[in-house]
């Protein structure tokens, strides 16, 4: 690992020679370390699903070691499952405000995701967990391989999920917030002084993400994204492309529901999700109100504060963090999309695809997904054209029937589990039985 690294290298690690791993046979289990900065259990959203996943189909190769750098204060943290051999959690939490941090975020060119978190504690676990070398090395997202990463563990698949920087050009709209007026249900925008405040912060970002996954992609041994979009924008030879995927919930035996609720899931601490809800409750909703006044949008998934904030209007419900997202999504009429910002590919659209539910979305929030507008889903832009895009689907039977009948068919084509874990164990096979210095 030669990538500004965050604590010089403690000895922990005995410096084996070459990994057995090019004399592997092909029918030989392999000897899998698995690294990630959140616990992937339970899987209540993108990213621990996608990582759920991966494990899921590396334990059908091989026998799994587990290590995690956790965020603080994760209170959700579940057992792992039996196909995993070992596994521990330890917190990585954020550093508190000081000087040096100040400094350092001044000096280095690593983004503050990974700057501002106190690793040494996770690291030195580490170092104690790890029975190297290993015959592959996963690592679920950059913040692993740069902070907890090491070259004589094995060699690394690196799984960057989303890129960064492009999830971090957010809109403009961002810096603003909305305000009720006393008495009345009227927004009127205010300058938010702290996205303000963070905007040079961010561009900071986005620069150092970019420098980050062009490094990650020249030494691991692979790099992973989740479309072929993001494969072209990293620009790198050892790039592949793993889809998200999504377990078969079955085919619903139920006619269209003829109820007025729409339904959108997400992570609303994830800013392109809590930025998506805001437009759709403040720019969206009230058009679609004036066409059908009895419509609700239930925001499914965890949230904070700010969400609250977003949802002062008539027909918005917050309803939280859920154990089954199942029946949620089978009450409502369809899902709403409605992404401003991204990269990688959007759970939610597969899982709605899944359960045969029509969706109303943008064109970043079926972005990297084989969705064809007006086929799989109905994809508009601006305010005025989504509005009437949901009416149409609270409104004709068709062509509710229509979309979640061609929409299920592209899942079970393209994003079914079974494929996508084919795609991850013959990644893990070639990297692992490459020859050494391939």
């Amino acid at each position: 690992m030669v990538i500004d690294p965050l604590s010089p290298d403690d000895g922990g690690v005995a410096r084996a020679g070459p990994s057995l791993s090019g004399q592997l046979a092909d029918s030989r289990r392999l000897r899998i370390l698995a690294l990630g900065d959140v616990f992937p259990w339970p899987a209540r959203d993108g990213y621990r699903l996608r990582f759920a996943s991966v494990l899921r189909a590396l334990a059908k190769i091989g026998d799994i070691d587990l290590f995690v750098g956790a965020f603080d204060g994760e209170d959700d943290v579940g057992e792992p499952p039996s196909f995993v051999d070992r596994c521990a959690v330890v917190a990585a939490p954020l550093s508190r405000p000081s000087a040096v941090l100040a400094i350092r975020t001044v000096r280095s060119r690593l983004p503050r995701r990974i700057l501002w978190r106190e690793w040494g504690v996770a690291q030195l676990r580490l170092r104690r967990f790890v029975r190297a070398p290993y015959d592959l090395v996963w690592y679920s997202h950059a913040d692993s391989f740069v902070a907890l990463g090491d070259p004589a563990f094995g060699p690394a698949v690196v799984d960057l999920d989303n890129l960064e920087n492009f999830v971090l050009r957010r809109p403009s709209r961002s810096m603003f917030v909305f305000c009720t007026r006393d008495g009345r249900r009227t927004h009127v925008p205010r300058l938010d002084v702290h996205a303000l405040a963070r905007w040079p912060l961010s561009r900071r970002d986005i620069r150092c993400w970019s420098w980050l996954q062009q490094r990650i992609a020249d030494e691991a041994a692979s790099t992973v994204v989740c479309s072929d979009l993001d494969r072209r924008r990293l620009m790198a030879s050892t790039v592949e492309v793993v889809p998200n995927g999504y377990e078969d919930p079955g085919p619903s035996c139920e006619p269209v529901t003829r109820s007025l609720d729409l339904v959108m899931v997400g992570h609303f601490t994830y800013e392109p999700n809590l930025d998506g809800a805001a437009w759709f409750v403040r720019s969206v909703l009230p058009h679609l109100r004036r066409l059908v006044p009895e419509v609700s949008i239930r925001l499914v998934g965890r949230h904070d504060d700010r969400l609250a904030a977003v949802a002062t209007v008539p027909g918005v419900t917050i309803v939280g963090e859920v154990n089954e997202v199942g029946p949620e999504l089978r009450r409502a009429r369809g899902a709403v999309v409605p992404l401003l910002s991204g990269s990688g590919t959007r759970i939610k659209v597969l899982e709605a695809l899944a359960y045969g539910l029509p969706i109303v979305t943008t064109g970043v929030g079926c972005e990297g997904i084989g969705v064809q507008p007006g086929r799989h889903a109905l994809v508009c832009e601006d305010p005025l054209a989504f509005a009437a895009a949901c009416h149409q689907l609270l409104t004709d039977d068709a062509l509710c029937e229509r979309l979640r009948v061609e929409g299920r068919r592209l899942y079970l084509d393209s994003y079914g589990a079974d494929a996508i874990a084919d795609r991850v164990c013959a990644l893990a096979r070639k990297v692992a039985l490459a020859p050494p210095g391939s």
